[in-house]
């Protein structure tokens, strides 16, 4: 290497970060960096002299092993351009130190270099600038397999959309999902449009044009495909529009899923669902009927009995009945078949429990304040069997047949999982009249007050000052 003030050039070549060699335009190599050396694993002065495929012969296995006439290619546009030559990404395999041949993807710039003063138009010599690629390109090539094989496993089809050209570049799966022949040379998104459903084009194009306004925007699609053989299918597409790297255009890029065989599974499922809540309404529709069959079978029996307390015992029953027949009425009228609407349901008990009692206390009321809560069948039923036993004992205990009064029925919340169910009346105790809800003596309807509340996961606390108040605590 020449000297410029006292300064040997080698030194930089040798310490240049890149590897780089050179040769003459035959190919001999006549210096190489200690990078260049590193990286291929060798000493400069086993390059040196030889030609570049003496030093890194081709591997033997590979057919397709070209690079020489490649490199030599190169090397003379250099020299007859006297221009720098990028060579494409090419693959040459470097012996490694146990004879094995490890493969090798290699970035090549080749530059010219004039070295003889006398012919200053001459290249006579041409730095091999070498940059190792291997690792980008077989992790590029692995993530590439690994989303084809996503693609396949789960049946995706990648796209590319152009909104400016029109222009589609796709996977072969979303030419099968649309219903175009392998082979069908089809180049424009409109054909693809043309495919989906009347009812969903306007909202797709409305979300490709969405999408296609700001960089980095998500792609949201969910539309049905019409075929050429009427056949349709579902599909929805998940993706972000981007910027082209060489045009500086928005592009969106994104994957199709045909989910065709879930929505049909789910319009199974509803129709199922429908079916059944149709059945359950029926039978509730009959249990209510059959119920109510009874009460009837329980007035008459009462009506044509001289006996006051069976009476009284078939007066009670019948109430009881009716409780559950409205239950199984607003199961009837409602869409929800699994719960009941408590506030709306109570209005119905309060009618059959006004109807019931009017007889007992011709002078009392009975009042509703009551939450808009919703409760499954078995906590509804059970409820009003309490509510009906609860202010039923009002009736009976705590008004005289000629007293005014008020019972008031609350259903309320309490906190986040909890409810308080509270029949209060304003008569007199109950206590006075020698009834004791705690007491296991008391009687049929005290004893299914607290089988009620068992059944509910409740407490029972009760309050006999100034009338009669007793509340079910249990959870929602």
């Amino acid at each position: 290497m020449d000297e410029v003030s006292g300064i040997d050039l080698s030194i930089f070549f040798d310490a240049a970060p890149t590897a780089q060699m050179v040769f003459t335009p035959d190919l001999r190599i006549v210096a190489a960096n200690q990078r260049y050396c590193a990286m291929l694993g060798r000493q400069s002065e086993e390059l040196i002299g030889f030609r570049v495929f003496e030093a890194f012969p081709a591997n033997p296995d590979d057919p397709n092993a070209d690079a020489e006439a490649e490199l030599q290619a190169s090397t003379d546009a250099v020299v007859a351009t006297g221009e720098a030559q990028e060579m494409p990404l090419r693959q040459h395999d470097v012996q490694e130190a146990d004879g094995r041949y490890g493969t090798r993807y290699w970035r090549i710039l080749n530059s010219p270099v004039f070295a003889d003063a006398s012919e200053p138009e001459r290249v006579t010599h041409v730095i091999h600038t070498a940059e190792d690629v291997t690792r980008s390109v077989l992790g590029e090539r692995a993530d590439a397999a690994k989303r084809r094989a996503a693609m396949r496993g789960a049946e995706l089809s990648y796209f590319e959309f152009d909104p400016a050209s029109g222009r589609l570049t796709r996977s072969p799966q979303l030419d099968a999902l649309f219903g175009f022949e392998p082979g069908e040379t089809v180049t424009a998104a409109k054909a693809f449009f043309d495919r989906i459903h009347p009812d969903d084009l306007e909202t797709t194009l409305a979300e490709i044009e969405r999408v296609g306004r700001t960089i980095g925007s998500d792609l949201h699609l969910d539309y049905r495909i019409v075929r050429p053989d009427a056949t349709v299918r579902w599909a929805i597409g998940h993706g972000e529009s981007v910027r082209d790297p060489d045009t500086q255009e928005v592009r969106i890029v994104g994957i199709v899923l045909d989910v065709t065989s879930i929505r049909e599974r789910e319009e199974s499922l509803r129709e199922a669902v429908q079916a059944r809540d149709l059945l359950i309404a029926e039978v509730n529709h009959r249990v209510k009927n059959s119920l109510q069959m009874v009460t009837s079978i329980l007035n008459l029996e009462a009506s044509a009995t001289e006996d006051a307390v069976a009476r009284a015992s078939l007066k009670a029953a019948t109430a009881r009945v009716n409780a559950v027949a409205a239950i199984h009425a607003s199961l009837y009228e409602d869409e929800d078949v699994s719960s009941v609407q408590i506030d709306r349901y109570m209005e119905r008990l309060k009618e059959h429990l006004d109807a019931s009692l009017s007889s007992e206390g011709r002078g009392v009321k009975i009042a509703l304040d009551v939450e808009a809560v919703r409760l499954p069948t078995d906590k509804a039923i059970t409820l009003s069997l309490a509510v009906n036993e609860l202010v039923t004992n009002s009736f009976k205990h705590a008004f005289g047949q000629e007293d005014e009064g008020n019972v008031t029925i609350s259903l309320r919340r309490n906190g986040d999982s909890a409810i308080i169910l509270e029949v209060a009346d304003d008569g007199t105790s109950p206590a006075a009249n020698g009834l004791d809800i705690k007491s296991p003596s008391s009687g049929l309807g005290q004893r299914l007050i607290r089988g009620m509340a068992s059944q509910l996961g409740g407490t029972i606390e009760v309050e006999g000052k100034n009338g009669w108040r007793t509340r079910i605590y249990f959870p929602e």
